[in-house]
């Protein structure tokens, strides 16, 4: 009956875990989707497109260079080359559908979108997932300390240390959507916004 009672709970907590990931992409690129959605601007590129991508690229090596620094095995060049290409690929899919969304929004002054390439995009899939799991975990973590069951996992410090995660989240992905909103100024899609 207990195993039951939570098997259901983890679903349920995996169906708002998911809600919240939907919703929070969902609201941070709001502005620029529901311009793309209206105005269906072809996809351009631009040559400063070009330097987006470079900076994506480049924080995707500076991660996978990092995240196997100090391994000295064999299969380290191995493990090194497979996570190397799997970041190019994703950096690319994911930069390519940045350009599409900053063409459809008519979003062309060069730093705007840049900054939807490099900020917006990337960082929304980073708050989406990052987030909801915190909120989850620091959740869980005070329910575990309600019960009394404080240990080396939890202690009030790891879930005030997660509380506080969740507030800096929170700030970012209002960053977001005020970066969102900015970068529409001045293009057509910043004046079909304003008329709404």
């Amino acid at each position: 009956m207990l195993e039951g009672l939570g098997v259901i709970c983890g679903l349920f907590g995996i169906g708002i875990l998911m809600a919240g990931c939907a919703w929070l992409a969902w609201w941070m690129l709001e502005p620029i989707n529901r311009v793309a959605g209206e105005l269906q601007g072809t996809t351009r590129f631009m040559l400063t497109d070009a330097i987006g991508l470079m900076i994506l690229l480049q924080i995707g090596l500076a991660i996978t260079g990092r995240a196997l620094s100090g391994v000295g095995d064999e299969g380290a060049a191995t493990m090194y080359w497979l996570l190397l290409c799997l970041m190019a690929i994703l950096v690319v899919v994911l930069w390519a559908a940045s350009v599409s969304v900053v063409s459809r929004a008519g979003i062309t002054r060069p730093l705007q979108r840049i900054a939807v390439m490099v900020l917006c995009v990337p960082g929304t899939l980073v708050v989406m997932v990052a987030l909801p799991a915190l909120a989850g975990f620091s959740a869980a973590g005070a329910l575990f300390l309600a019960i009394n069951h404080e240990n080396d996992t939890w202690n009030a410090g790891t879930v005030l240390l997660m509380a506080g995660g969740c507030l800096l989240l929170s700030g970012v992905a209002i960053l977001l959507r005020r970066i969102a909103f900015w970068s529409l100024v001045g293009s057509p899609g910043g004046e079909l916004l304003a008329r709404k």
